[in-house]
């Protein structure tokens, strides 16, 4: 076998069966399985991407073949089935129906291939687009498994009576990445959809781990929404067949056939969370803290921007595309703008993960070779981040039980650690030079063309400013101490955070080379077939004597805070003083004599805006508005 089908293979099966081991494995070997597998798939991950960045040319295809057709069709339809009876389980009629949809597509689409010459194509596809988001499910994912481990002994702690065992969430968890590298390699219609499908699964069960009643209603309408998505896959896979087309990625996109484009591009929006289908994302949050990072930041909702991002040059050029970057425009400012109202700081992350989701969207409907490559710099830059974030979150809820942003002020003494790499993650969001901040950039300079794309995507980006900027301030907020100990957690939970604070960091320096040496090349790769693509733009972005600005910033404000932590004394701290005598006996204190010699205790908390962007107030009319387009996206089908 091939150097590189071996690859492909091991990425989908090694985690699979390191799953199925953990599960059936119980105590310490549990865990061992668990980070064996998780260091195994971050080895492979990185060897594919090592392999197809020496190897030429930088892509491979693994050949469909009547074998690998039907074991295709009955994964396809066992997973559909299994789906049905969960359905069933939990008395849900809209899934069922679904599910028996997908049945009776999934027939009809081999009844029409049935008897004909077998369509040429692939049934897995690996390139350095699919080779990107191997790194980010296989190496990110994996930091993020092994974080789980000593996550999941304390949550076990104070789980629900009602929650499954460590075992299973293990399966799915684990296996998830094997089934996250399949979708993101297959090009077969009928292994995406299974692979898809699995998933959906995969987060379902995930998302239910602790059984309670919200747990449950969350996981449900989870999978109804990627149920609904599935379907609209099956549906394009049918019309792709019936148009005598092979039921592939590739022969989609070089067809042009732009409703199977269209329905591919309506399950994407399921996926990855897309107005009108945010819900299922931010009721997702009950699950335990790794299930957050791992499928719902870093790597499942990423499919969706992904295969938006595969079929993106097949509809260059046309009204459609034009449709879709203001469906991810809108989705990104009206997600931005909820953010700030929220205390919950993992609804914010979920918010801010639709938001930058959107942006992906956006970018891809702009379909210009800078708006490309700022996608590709959002969906690399942001899983990172974002991953850091959602296992700070879970460090966080555990030692103070409450997930609420105000009442984090403090936090910086009772948790020095997972504050300061809270804090790396937040400004990595939005300051120079990390690469999160260089991709709004690009996009806002892709969408000068379209003033109402470039509008929505300014005062985005403006409200993310103001929920991440509450946030640093609030964690922030703490009297003077002396000195700060590194707070208690497992090792798997602190070494985790630390190593990927420092991917962060490492990322964010070397932006500018990883812009030039690795999107550059994928953008030119992607559009070098697309007439009318400009490269102008793209060339001008990647020159870093423009840059070196970005550089400055971060290095003056590490330079004053040396020179503040040197010129600093003890001495110099005072009590806060509000126009009243301090009580005594509160250290710090404050609490205040007030009018009548009553004391008062001082308090503050950020404004959220609570006005403007209540959930009950805005969320109906933006998911009207994005109904609304997602109509008009299938209405102006035709090319311009």
């Amino acid at each position: 076998m091939p150097t590189e089908h071996l690859l492909l293979w091991s990425l989908i099966i090694v985690p699979t069966a390191m799953a199925f081991l953990a599960w059936i494995t119980p105590g310490k070997l549990r865990s061992v399985l668990v980070g064996f597998g998780a260091v195994a798939t971050a080895g492979l991950g990185l060897a594919m991407g090592g392999w197809l960045y020496f190897a030429h040319p930088h892509s491979f295809e693994l050949q469909s073949t009547s074998t690998l057709s039907m074991l295709g069709m009955g994964l396809e339809l066992a997973i559909i089935v299994v789906i049905l009876a969960v359905a069933i389980r939990i008395r849900s009629w809209a899934i069922i129906l679904l599910g028996v949809a997908q049945l009776a597509l999934a027939v009809t689409e081999e009844v029409l291939s049935h008897g004909k010459p077998r369509a040429e194509g692939a049934t897995f596809t690996v390139d350095s687009l699919s080779a990107i988001l191997i790194l980010v499910v296989s190496v990110i994912g994996s930091i993020i498994v092994y974080y789980a481990i000593g996550y999941m002994k304390e949550h076990a702690a104070h789980a629900p009576a009602t929650a499954a065992g460590n075992g299973r969430f293990f399966l799915y968890l684990v296996g998830f990445l094997g089934m996250m590298n399949g979708l993101v390699m297959a090009d077969d219609l009928k292994w995406l959809g299974f692979f898809w499908e699995v998933t959906t699964f995969c987060s379902f069960m995930l998302i239910g781990h602790d059984r309670t009643e919200e747990a449950c209603r969350n996981a449900k309408r989870a999978l109804l929404i990627n149920s609904f998505g599935g379907l609209a896959m099956m549906i394009a896979g049918v019309i792709a067949v019936a148009n005598g087309s092979a039921a592939t990625i590739t022969a989609v996109k070089n067809t042009a056939a732009i409703v199977p484009i269209a329905l591919l591009c309506l399950a994407a929006f399921t996926k990855s969370a897309q107005l009108p289908f945010q819900s299922w994302l931010l009721g997702a949050m009950v699950a335990p803290t790794p299930v957050s990072a791992l499928l719902h930041s870093a790597t499942m909702v990423k499919a969706g921007s992904y295969l938006v991002l595969r079929l993106a040059p097949a509809f260059h050029g046309t009204k459609f595309s034009t449709l879709v970057a203001i469906i991810g425009a809108f989705t990104f400012v009206m997600t931005s703008a909820l953010a700030c109202g929220q205390r919950n700081g993992k609804k914010v992350l979920a918010y801010s993960t639709i938001a930058n989701l959107g942006l992906i969207v956006m970018c891809a409907g702009i379909n210009t070779p800078l708006a490309y490559a700022a996608a590709l710099m959002t969906l690399c830059f942001h899983a990172a981040s974002k991953g850091l974030l959602f296992m700070c979150m879970g460090t966080i809820e555990q030692k103070i039980h409450s997930r609420d942003i105000e009442e984090m002020g403090g936090i910086m003494y009772r948790m020095p650690f997972t504050t300061f790499v809270a804090l790396i993650g937040m400004v990595s969001m939005l300051v120079p030079p990390f690469g999160m901040l260089l991709s709004k950039w690009m996009a806002m300079e892709s969408a000068i063309h379209n003033p109402l794309v470039l509008i929505l995507v300014i005062v985005g980006a403006a409200f993310t400013v103001l929920f991440w900027a509450k946030w640093i301030g609030r964690i922030q907020t703490v009297s003077y101490h002396e000195k700060y100990t590194i707070e208690k957690a497992p090792l798997s939970m602190l070494a985790t955070m630390g190593l990927m604070a420092v991917a962060v960091v490492a990322a964010g320096l070397g932006a500018v080379p990883i812009f030039n040496n690795l999107i550059v090349p994928q953008a030119h790769a992607i559009y070098a077939s697309v007439s009318g693509a400009s490269f102008a733009s793209l060339k001008q972005a990647g020159n870093f004597t423009m840059m070196w600005p970005l550089f400055v910033f971060p290095a003056g404000a590490i330079l004053l805070g040396i020179f503040s932590y040197f010129r600093f004394r003890p001495e110099q701290v005072r009590l806060p003083f509000l126009c009243g005598e301090n009580v005594e006996n509160t250290i710090p204190s404050y609490t205040f004599r007030s009018l009548g010699d009553q004391p008062e205790t001082a308090w503050a908390m950020s404004y959220y805006l609570r006005d403007l962007f209540t959930e009950g107030r805005v969320t109906f009319w933006c998911n009207l508005i994005a109904t609304m387009a997602i109509l008009a996206m299938f209405g102006v089908l035709a090319p311009a």
